[in-house]
């Protein structure tokens, strides 16, 4: 889990572009563009919540860009991943000035 503060507006406004980014975390973890589902809401006036999910992982993003232009990212990984590194492929994505990321491993 981990939230992104100071992000690009135009990018965190844009529900094709945050589809797209998200789309292509779920890939670089080893999902095939057919295997990917995604969906995007657009709440009115601003943010949007969007997910992209396959059988390798699901990455989520919920966005307040009235508050810092900042985003929470939710990730779940259905096999080992690195998920500090896809974390900051995500901030760096989005244009994040900082962030703030903690891991949660659930026992089996």
């Amino acid at each position: 889990m981990g939230e992104i503060y100071g992000c690009d507006l135009a990018r965190l406004e844009d529900p094709a572009w945050v589809e797209a980014a998200l789309r292509q975390a779920v890939r670089a973890l080893g999902a095939s563009e057919e295997s990917i589902k995604s969906v995007v809401y657009k709440f009115a006036p601003q943010g949007l919540s969007a997910a992209a999910l396959s059988p390798v992982a699901a990455v989520m993003v919920h966005t307040w860009p009235e508050d810092d232009a900042s985003a929470t990212l939710d990730l779940y990984f259905y096999r080992p991943a690195d998920a500090q590194a896809v974390m900051e492929r995500l901030a760096e994505a989005f244009g994040a000035r900082r962030e703030n990321a903690f891991c949660h491993r659930r026992e089996g």
